[in-house]
Parts: C-alpha cells; structure tokens; sequence
C-alpha cells in the first residue's frame, strides 16, 4: 500500500501486540482485497506456526504421561489381587 495506513486484525498467534503504538511494519495483503492482511513476519511459518506446533507438543506429552499413569495403576491392581491356592 506503499506508505498507506491499513487497519486490520491480525491473525491469532501473531506478534503483532508487541510492537509499539505508531510502529511501522511491513504487511502482506491480497491485491483483491487489501483487508485480508498480515505481517511479513508471520507469513510463511511465523508466530502462528510456532504456537501450533507447541500445543501438539504438549498434547502428545500429556497423552504420553496419560498412558504412563494407566498402566502403572493396572500393575499395581495386579500386585493387590490374591492367587487362590489350589
């Protein structure tokens, strides 16, 4: 938009809060819609990617720890039970 002031809502997981109010920033837009807006920053794997790949890092650790907890709770309710003797 060259040098224009362009409002917009940035995508969620941009770093766009950070900046300071007045701060210049450079922004990709559609040419057929210039409101479809976002930081060169965050194109092409940028803050939104990041906080992506986070939650599904904590969300296999959780799932792992999950089955962690499962099967030591089964061993130990095998350790509890009692053999009949025959």
């Amino acid at each position: 938009m060259d040098g224009r002031t362009v409002v917009a809502d940035l995508p969620a997981g941009s770093g766009g809060g950070k900046q300071h109010v007045g701060a210049e920033l450079t922004v990709r837009y559609e040419a057929d819609d210039p409101r479809v807006a976002a930081r060169e920053e965050d194109v092409d794997g940028g803050g939104a990617a990041v906080f992506t790949v986070l939650s599904a890092l904590g969300a296999v650790f959780f799932l792992v720890l999950s089955g962690i907890a499962a099967g030591a709770r089964r061993r130990k309710g095998r350790k509890g039970r009692v053999q009949p003797v025959t």
